[in-house]
Parts: structure tokens; C-alpha cells; sequence
């Protein structure tokens, strides 16, 4: 990598707060039919790729709700490093994609949410991926319906990433159980 590639590199990496490296996004697949109603509830996150705007929180869930038949709530929330419990509200659309969300919250930019496989009752693989030049901008989540995910599940949410060329080695667990503290699941829209 020369310098400019490398000064390019870090200068993206502070915009987009993902997992950056050089490569090209693999040619992923969703799940094939994706029903969104079996889908919501609260998620807890098990593992993830490393995220600037994940750096230091533990405890994370997500928390989804329909709105209607396209579109559902979306509530993030986590403990900071300092303690303190914060959480983050948006919307998630539907696309014309199977297994595939537009997610905004505000302030933020737009982001793809992709379900690569899920059973709806123990876990889930979420991916997105998005090429910028050389340098592709990655973010990666198994999701559980419970805090501690059994081994089966996780090598199944890790299967659908493997399957799709995802290198499974960046995922990091996410602390949970224990000492968590969690925010009320909000209430039915």
C-alpha cells in the first residue's frame, strides 16, 4: 500500500466507522424469502466486525417493530465504555431485495442491512458491503435471540458468512449476560 493509499484509508475509515481494508465486496447472497414479521423482537448481538461507532460498548441489542408491511422501527442500544446505557432510534425499509433493509437513523447516512440466513429463533447473519475504490467498507453482526448463543446456531450464523466468501476470522464477540444492564424492550407499534 503506498502512502496516499494509506492516508485515503484512514481518512475513509474515520467517515464511515466500518471495517475498511483493501479487496473487493464478495458476491453475497440473501436469504431467499425473508418474512419480516417472524423477524422482529429484540436480537441480542453476539459477535461483530470491529465498528468506530461500536468502539467500547457492550450489551448491545436491536430491537425491531412493524410499522407496516414495508417498514419497521429500529431500536439500537448499548453500554458505553463509561457505564452509562444509550440507545439510537430509526426506521428500517424494505427493498426490492429479498432479506435486504434500508436502514436510517437520524443524522447518519443511509445504510444496507442484509440478512444472509436466519432461523427467526436463535440467530441471525447480517452483512453489508459497500466498495470504495481498492477499499471495501464492511460491517458484519450474528445476532441471537437470546444472550448467550448455543454452539450449533453460531456455526450455522457462521456457515452463511463462510458460504458467501466472508472471512469470518474479523468478527469479535460482543459482552453479554452478566453485569448488563438492558433498556425495556420498547413497546408494540
Amino acid at each position: 500500500m503506498n502512502g496516499f493509499s494509506a492516508v485515503l484509508l484512514l481518512a475513509v475509515a474515520g467517515l464511515t466507522n466500518a471495517y475498511l481494508d483493501q479487496g473487493v465486496c464478495p458476491d453475497f447472497q440473501n436469504i431467499a424469502a425473508f418474512v419480516i414479521p417472524s423477524y422482529m423482537g429484540r436480537w441480542f448481538e453476539a459477535h461483530r466486525f470491529q465498528a468506530g461507532f461500536e468502539d467500547g460498548m457492550t450489551c448491545a441489542t436491536a430491537d425491531y417493530a412493524a410499522i407496516d408491511d414495508t417498514t419497521i422501527s429500529v431500536t439500537n442500544s448499548a453500554v458505553l465504555s463509561d457505564g452509562t446505557l444509550d440507545a439510537i432510534s430509526g426506521t428500517g425499509s424494505a427493498t426490492g431485495v429479498p432479506g435486504q433493509l434500508i436502514v436510517q437513523f437520524p443524522g447518519e447516512p443511509v445504510g444496507f442491512y442484509n440478512v444472509l440466513a436466519t432461523d427467526y429463533e436463535t440467530y441471525s447473519s447480517v452483512y453489508s458491503c459497500r466498495q470504495i475504490g481498492d477499499l471495501r467498507d464492511q460491517y458484519a453482526w450474528v445476532m441471537s435471540r437470546t444472550e448467550e448463543l448455543d454452539a450449533d446456531s453460531l456455526a450455522a450464523a457462521l456457515d452463511a458468512f463462510e458460504s458467501n466468501g466472508i472471512d469470518t476470522s474479523l468478527l469479535q464477540a460482543t459482552p453479554q449476560g452478566g453485569d448488563c444492564i438492558y433498556a425495556p424492550v420498547p413497546p408494540k407499534i
